[in-house]
């Protein structure tokens, strides 16, 4: 669904940054957070948790099985667009780790693709284009701006999938992007914002922004933030499962 979520909660909730098919890590992180945090605890995720890692499916599965019991949200973000964009039929090109999910889905049986390709799309269908929890905290994937909190549209989708890019490119091909966050003019009432799409070593805080994709898919590992008590939870990668010739920590 092209529109936001709003949520209000008592419960206490983690931001889970981008997995990209790092299944098992994900699996440890949700567990450590439950159990440290109890079992009701609800799991946002900033999206990409599909392409270049080794279980694309195998993490769809579990992000799928969550939501059906009500514990997680995943929001709207651009590989996990592109994937479902492959699914409905449209000609989009595939890079950048995505062959390794279209080859996982490709070595399904027959029988099996269509009920898989059915389940994902009706899965996503679901998906925000962000979250605001308890007005105190946004979730999107690349980040948002606070005039487009409360909006959706086009321009508001082509930030929050892609954050805010200048039209050129990189050494490495991909979008050359600004940060937005050095730009935010704080006000008393500015909510936090979560986000993922940019990869940094170490969860990047600036102006009540949260960056939490640490890569995990590169070898470094996956985070979680906790918001209600401005914690983080880390859990260290398996094995490098994706590298390019030049990673500028920014794809």
């Amino acid at each position: 669904m092209d529109s936001f979520l709003k949520i209000n909660t008592e419960k206490l909730y983690a931001v889970i940054g981008d997995v990209h098919g790092c299944y098992y890590e994900l699996k440890e992180l949700i567990t450590n957070l439950q159990s440290k945090y109890g079992k009701d605890i609800l799991i946002i995720s900033v999206g990409d948790n599909v392409d270049r890692g080794d279980y694309n499916l195998k993490t769809l599965d579990l992000c799928i099985e969550l939501f059906n019991e009500g514990k997680f949200i995943e929001v709207q973000s651009n590989h996990m667009d592109k994937f479902v964009r492959w699914l409905k039929g449209s000609n989009v090109k595939i890079s950048y780790g995505m062959q390794k999910t279209v080859d996982e889905f490709l070595n399904l049986p027959k029988t099996i693709q269509e009920q898989y390709r059915k389940k994902i799309i009706e899965y996503y269908s679901s998906a925000p284009l962000y979250v605001i929890v308890n007005k105190e905290t946004v979730i999107a994937h690349a980040g948002i701006k606070d005039d487009m909190i409360g909006k959706t549209g086009k321009k508001v989708k082509s930030f929050v999938l892609y954050g805010q890019t200048t039209g050129r490119y990189t050494p490495e091909g991909f979008p050359e992007r600004l940060d937005w966050t050095k730009e935010r003019k704080l006000k008393a009432n500015s909510p936090k914002i979560v986000y993922g799409h940019v990869v940094f070593q170490k969860p990047y805080i600036n102006n009540k922004c949260y960056g939490i994709d640490t890569g995990c898919v590169f070898g470094n590992k996956l985070t979680a933030y906790i918001p209600q008590i401005d914690t983080f939870e880390f859990v260290k990668a398996k094995k490098t499962y994706y590298t390019f010739d030049s990673l500028s920590w920014t794809t």
